[in-house]
């Protein structure tokens, strides 16, 4: 994920833009979104596991955090594959030349603001990590249970 140097300099806004509109970027920013969902809310199960002294919550906790590291390797190993893939195809990704551009170019003036392929893309993901955090969370039940 890219972030810029100067995040309240003026060029920022439309890089920003740009890093939203790029469907690559989008996805790597559903996965953050995933991770700060995942902590939150093993930190709140945890905590209330803890109050209730309700054991089944301390284990819920704990599958998030084994889901929650799943997904950070595959998301760090899938990163290092299409590194080394554009690395090798000679696409690297140049930041400053996309700050450059970002910053000559300005702010986009999108309509819509959400398009038919973002809304499926966010139905899709939201839907995902649900289904996958109730699997972990069922798993995580089942094994404390036996």
């Amino acid at each position: 994920m890219r972030l810029n140097l100067l995040p309240f300099a003026p060029s920022a806004e439309g890089y920003y833009q740009r890093l939203v509109l790029d469907t690559s970027t989008r996805n790597q920013l559903r996965v953050l979104g995933a991770f700060v969902c995942l902590f939150g809310s093993s930190i709140f199960t945890a905590s209330l596991g803890a109050a209730l002294k309700i054991h089944s919550l301390n284990a819920v906790s704990d599958g998030l955090w084994v889901l929650m590291g799943c997904i950070f390797f595959c998301a760090w190993g899938i990163g290092l594959i299409l590194f080394v893939w554009q690395l090798f195809k000679g696409r690297t990704f140049d930041w400053l030349q996309a700050w450059k551009s970002a910053a000559q170019l300005g702010p986009i003036d999108v309509f819509p603001t959400i398009t038919p392929k973002m809304r499926r893309e966010a139905q899709l993901s939201t839907l995902l990590l649900l289904t996958l955090a109730c699997i972990a969370a069922l798993a995580s039940l089942w094994a404390s249970w036996r």
